[in-house]
C-alpha cells in the first residue's frame, strides 16, 4: 500500500502524521487494487505536559490523555514478568540470530554522507526456521533531535517479552558483525514466515517493503505543533474507528470532566 507520513521531533516531543489506507481487489489473486485513503490524522507525544494527543485535521477535533513513560494512558500499566525460563507452563525456545554486512558502497543523500548496509535475521524455534528477513538500506549518522529521542542500545540490554497467560518464550540472541545504528534514508525489506496450516501441512509467507526519506530538513520547530490548535473541538474518540469499550469512554470522559476543572 503506498503511504506516506511526516515526523517531527522536538526534544523527546515527537509528531506523526499519515492517513489510513485499506486496499480492495476484485480478483484472486489480486490485480488493479484500488486504494482509500482516511482523513488525515496527527499523532502527539508531548513528554513535556506528559499528555498524548490524536488530531483529526479534516475534522478539527481531538483525543487527549495522561500519558505514561510510553505516551499510553497513565492508568494502563504494563504487567510486569519476572524470570521464568523455569515455568512449567513455559512455551519453548527461540534464537535469533542476526548478521550485519558492511558494503564499501557511499553516496550523498541531503548532504549527508551515506552507507549502505545489508541486514540478514534468522530466527529458529527448536530445530526448524520461523522466519527469516533481509534489509538492504543507505543509512547516515544520526541527526542530533532522532539521537536524543534514540539513543544508542547498550551492550547489556534486557528484553521485556509479552506472555501470553503463563506462558513465555525462551529467547537466545547472537550477533555477527556490528549492528547498524544510523538513521535510514532508504530501506528495502523482505520478510518470509514458515508455518503449518490447519491440515498440518507446511506453508510460508512472503511480503516486501519500501521505506524512503522523501524530504528531510534539520530547521526549527514551532512547540505549537505538539498540542491541540485553538479551535479545535475535544471530543472522546475520533470518528471513522472501531468503538472504544465502555470502561474506556467513562474514562476519557473522566479525564476531559477533571482537565475542564484544572483550565477554570
Amino acid at each position: 500500500m503506498p503511504t506516506s507520513r511526516t515526523e517531527y521531533i522536538l526534544g523527546l516531543n515527537t509528531r506523526s502524521e499519515c492517513r489510513s489506507c485499506t486496499g480492495h481487489s476484485d480478483t484472486f489473486p489480486p490485480v488493479n487494487i484500488q486504494y482509500d485513503y482516511g482523513p488525515l490524522r496527527a499523532y502527539i507525544k508531548n513528554r513535556d505536559l506528559h499528555y498524548g494527543f490524536e488530531l483529526d485535521l479534516d475534522a478539527r477535533e481531538y483525543t487527549a490523555w495522561r500519558a505514561n513513560e510510553f505516551g499510553s494512558p497513565a492508568w494502563i500499566q504494563p504487567r510486569r514478568v519476572g524470570q521464568t525460563s523455569g515455568l512449567s507452563g513455559q512455551a519453548g525456545g527461540l534464537s535469533n540470530h542476526t548478521q550485519t554486512i558492511r558494503t564499501e558502497e557511499r553516496k550523498v543523500i541531503y548532504g549527508y554522507t551515506a552507507r549502505r548496509v545489508i541486514t540478514k535475521t534468522r530466527t529458529t524455534r527448536g530445530s526448524g526456521i520461523a522466519n527469516e528477513s533481509e534489509s538492504d538500506g543507505w543509512y547516515i549518522d544520526p541527526p542530533a533531535a532522532w539521537l536524543a529521542l534514540h539513543p544508542p542500545m547498550q551492550k547489556n540490554v534486557q528484553y521485556h517479552l509479552c506472555a501470553a497467560g503463563d506462558k513465555i518464550d525462551h529467547y537466545e540472541f547472537t550477533q555477527e558483525g556490528e549492528r547498524e545504528t544510523g538513521f535510514a534514508v532508504l530501506l528495502q525489506r523482505f520478510d518470509r514466515s514458515y508455518f503449518h496450516d490447519s491440515d498440518g501441512a507446511g506453508r510460508s509467507h512472503e511480503s516486501s517493503s519500501r521505506d524512503e526519506v522523501t524530504e528531510f530538513s534539520e530547521a526549527a520547530l514551532d512547540p505549537d505543533l505538539f498540542v491541540p490548535p485553538l479551535g479545535f473541538r475535544r471530543v472522546m474518540q475520533l470518528g471513522g474507528g472501531a468503538r472504544y469499550p465502555f470502561s474506556e469512554r467513562l474514562r476519557l470522559r473522566w479525564e476531559m470532566i477533571k482537565d475542564s476543572f484544572r483550565r477554570s
